[in-house]
Parts: structure tokens; sequence; C-alpha cells
């Protein structure tokens, strides 16, 4: 069992995801994680501190997971393919992290310098990728961000209507799609 502190962020990020962020309390988090009102303030000062660190937390395992196992000495198709599919199965695996993430960029807590910082320290890796790709010209002469929007954003709404039952896809319509992505940044 996750520790007191984890099924706190595991909670609010859940909570958020179904209710929003003005639907939530500290006592309904609490109630979820099965603890006292009074331990969350052991953690975490006041609600919009536990709001940005589950933000900040679940970027930190977001940049994780989706740098898992990509080896920067193998061919770039092998590491595009390598970060695509570990987004695919991060974003399938963590819905309310995706669900928290649509509500905390819409929320007041939001702020773009603070964003862009996180977006250095956690994923500056990625950026990199497909900075260096644009440099030695195989992907398209756009900033690295866009390049790493069309490849990967998309995957978010993706997964999103695949959770949602809207689209149902199978092994050969995700290979296409990772084509798909991959063709999308080529240089032409």
């Amino acid at each position: 069992m996750p520790d007191k502190r984890e099924r706190i962020l595991n909670s609010a990020e859940a909570l958020i995801a179904q209710l929003g962020f003005h639907g939530i309390s500290m006592q309904q988090v609490a109630k979820r994680a099965n603890v006292a009102t009074g331990t969350i303030y052991r953690y975490f000062s006041d609600k919009e501190t536990l709001l940005r660190c589950v933000h900040e937390e679940r970027l930190r395992d977001a940049s994780t997971t989706i740098l898992k196992n990509v080896n920067v000495a193998e061919p770039c198709y092998l590491q595009f393919r390598q970060l695509w599919l570990n987004t695919l199965h991060y974003l399938q695996a963590s819905p309310d992290s995706l669900c928290y993430r649509v509500q905390y960029e819409a929320s007041p807590l939001f702020n773009r310098e603070e964003e862009k910082q996180m977006d250095e320290r956690y994923f500056k890796p990625v950026h990199e990728f497909f900075e260096c790709g644009r440099i030695n010209g195989l992907f398209r002469d756009m900033p690295a961000e866009l390049l790493g929007f069309l490849a990967l954003e998309n995957l978010m709404l993706l997964t999103q209507k695949c959770t949602k039952g809207c689209i149902e896809l199978d092994d050969d319509l995700y290979e296409q799609l990772l084509d798909a992505s991959w063709n999308s940044i080529l240089k032409r």
C-alpha cells in the first residue's frame, strides 16, 4: 500500500480528474485517502500547495516513464518509437493524470513561467531529441516544442477518446498511428 503522502496525492488527482478543481475539498481528499483531514496538513500547508505538488510530481513521473529505455546511441527512429510507445503506455495507465493535467492547466494555479521551468527540468531530453533531429535536417524546420506536440501530444486526446470508448484501436492501428506521427515530423 502506498504511504500516506502518496495516497493523498493519488486521491487529490483522482478527485480533481472527476470533479474539477473547485469541486473538491480537503475533507474529500482525506476521506478518499483514508486519512484524517489534519494528516494532509502535515504534508501540505494548504490546498494550493497540495495541487501544485500533484502537478509537479505527475510531470516528473511522466518524464521518467516517457524516457525509460530511450537509448540515444540507437538510430533516431528507434528512439522516437520508444518515446511514442512510452507516452502511449503512460497515458493509458494514468487516465486520472491526463484529466488532472487538463484541469490544472485551465485553473488559476497554472503559471506559464513555472510550467516552462518544469517542462525544461523534466522534459529537456525530449526537447533535445527533437531539436537534434531538426538541426540534422531529419525533422521539419520548426521549434522542438512544436515537433514534440505534433508527434506526442496528440496522444493525450487520442487516449482520452479511447478511455471514454469513443475510439477503439488495435495493435495494427497503433502501429499506423506511430508511423503517421513519425512522418508528420520528417522533413519533406
